[in-house]
């Protein structure tokens, strides 16, 4: 195994190498910030398990991994045989771009990756809280032709909402957690800069930042895939047919809210945990809330277990974080 740093035009690079096979490979790429690195390692652990002759190799695309991270990607790529590269950016160019509590700046990198990495010919990107639940030759055998991304349609409910936002006509609109990306025929059209450009002019029209800015700019350049590609919705599916499951709602399954909350179910209570298990991760506690939304999903969890008392003063706590937040 080898693993190495280099640095050039404000991307710091760190390889880590498990394998020499070169031959057919699949090219995944994640954009995330230290917050996700856990889950990140599930996703990819996933691929790994349930596509065992499959050749991988990871991109992930950060600015704040903290060195204990960057450790455990090491070991998952001894771990599985597989390529990881890390690219450590200056988010410089993305400073002024609108974020949200639940959406930081590391959404925004999934626009970088096709410029990063622009000697292959398709680049799936993929959020970091989707499991890989069975075998994605058939994906990754479907080809884009001239198409300039691949994916899946949002749920009904959200077609309707924000084609309605943002004027599109005739349009199915996306969910941007998995994108196949034809990387030449992104770049030919001027993607990024595009994306970054309508997000300038208005960004308040942008309740979902990256993914409503690419469903304006992509309109007319997407290839539709099947929901399983993607699933967001496990009511609308054979739960067996799922291949890309998509950890969308909240709480997330590494929250201490998950096990409380309406969002566990009998389906998916241990599936998260099952695949973290097989990672450097493995034994992590769950996480305790971070900002005043988490506080707010704790709070309504406990409501839902019952215990009023506890999800009271998690409201309370919730209030008060919020409020700290709007008065700076």
């Amino acid at each position: 195994m080898l693993s190495s740093k280099n640095k050039s035009n404000n991307i710091t690079k760190y390889t880590y190498l498990s394998h020499d096979n070169n031959s057919n490979i699949i090219h995944i790429g994640y954009g995330i910030d230290n917050n996700y690195a856990r889950c990140c390692a599930t996703s990819i652990a996933s691929f790994c398990i349930n596509n065992p002759n499959q050749n991988f190799t990871f991109h992930i695309i950060t600015n704040n991994l903290s060195l204990s991270s960057k450790e455990k990607y090491n070991l998952l790529a001894k771990d599985y045989l597989i390529d990881i590269y890390i690219y450590e950016i200056d988010p410089k160019e993305l400073s002024n771009l609108p974020t949200q509590t639940h959406l930081p700046i590391a959404t925004y990198f999934r626009f970088l990756l096709p410029l990063i990495i622009k000697d292959i010919d398709i680049l799936y990107y993929i959020d970091a809280d989707i499991l890989c639940l069975q075998n994605t030759s058939e994906l990754f055998n479907t080809p884009l032709n001239n198409y300039i991304i691949g994916a899946v349609s949002d749920i009904p409910k959200m077609n309707k909402k924000r084609n309605k936002a943002l004027n599109l006509q005739d349009h199915i609109y996306f969910n941007a957690g998995m994108l196949a990306i034809n990387i030449k025929k992104w770049i030919e059209f001027d993607t990024f800069n595009k994306v970054l450009n309508v997000i300038h002019k208005n960004p308040k029209r942008f309740s979902y930042l990256d993914q409503d800015a690419l469903n304006l700019v992509l309109h007319n350049y997407i290839k539709y895939f099947n929901s399983k590609f993607n699933c967001l919705d496990i009511s609308k599916i054979n739960t067996n047919d799922i291949v890309l499951l998509h950890l969308a709602a909240h709480p997330k399954p590494w929250n201490i809210a998950f096990p409380i909350s309406n969002v566990c179910n009998d389906f998916n209570k241990n599936l998260y945990k099952s695949y973290e298990d097989k990672t450097p991760w493995k034994d992590t506690p769950l996480e305790q809330p971070k900002n005043y939304k988490e506080l707010k999903v704790y709070s309504k969890a406990l409501r839902y277990n019952k215990e009023y008392l506890k999800g009271f003063y998690y409201y309370i706590k919730y209030l008060i974080n919020k409020f700290n937040l709007l008065s700076i």
